[in-house]
């Protein structure tokens, strides 16, 4: 099964990207846009998963919301990686308890090392992913939106955290929670 550890948004900030993504589109650009009920903050991309490494994934979980606290945060602007000239990745980026998401994003990633995954060679970025760009084609209209959107400052908190579980389709990932639990607030 193919999973991942994240923190998914309330549903008013679902509500909140679902209309910057219906302004970011307003174009012809191939860009696969997320289903704002599927925008979550990624802490751990574990990929295809033997299920008996399922129990050991949720024990680490429950000792991650022992040790840390709900997250507040809010949005600080949409951009794109690598950058906004030629994109591959659009989305809205963060700013506040930065450190402590990293941390718990650490913490995930070290104890899934103890149970054999791949440690990220790159550092964590907190982010929401908007869309992703599968074809230059138009795409300058994309990014001039972008930098043009001023997102207004909305606070969010980030006080789950959840085991999902994607299944691929062509027309968009299923995502299943196998496992949910709350951060101290």
């Amino acid at each position: 099964m193919r999973l991942f550890i994240a923190m998914p948004l309330p549903v008013e900030i679902e509500k909140m990207l679902s209309e910057v993504i219906f302004d970011l589109k307003q174009n012809r650009a191939k860009v696969k846009w997320v289903d704002p009920k599927n925008i979550h903050l990624t802490l751990k991309f574990l990929g295809e998963t033997d299920e008996k490494l399922v129990p050991g994934i949720i024990e680490a979980i429950k000792h991650a919301v022992e040790k840390y606290r709900a997250v507040i945060s809010e949005f600080n602007g949409l951009g794109a990686f690598p950058n906004p000239k030629r994109p591959r990745v659009i989305w809205a980026g963060l700013a506040g308890g930065i450190e402590n998401l990293a941390d718990i994003a650490g913490y995930i990633e070290n104890e899934m090392e103890k149970l054999g995954f791949e440690k990220e060679d790159r550092p964590f970025k907190s982010h929401l992913t908007l869309g992703r760009v599968k074809d230059n084609f138009r795409i300058e209209e994309v990014t001039e939106r972008i930098k043009n959107h001023k997102l207004s400052p909305t606070e969010l908190v980030f006080d789950k955290i959840v085991l999902f579980k994607s299944t691929l389709r062509p027309e968009g990932p299923i995502y299943e929670r196998l496992f949910e639990t709350e951060l101290q607030k």
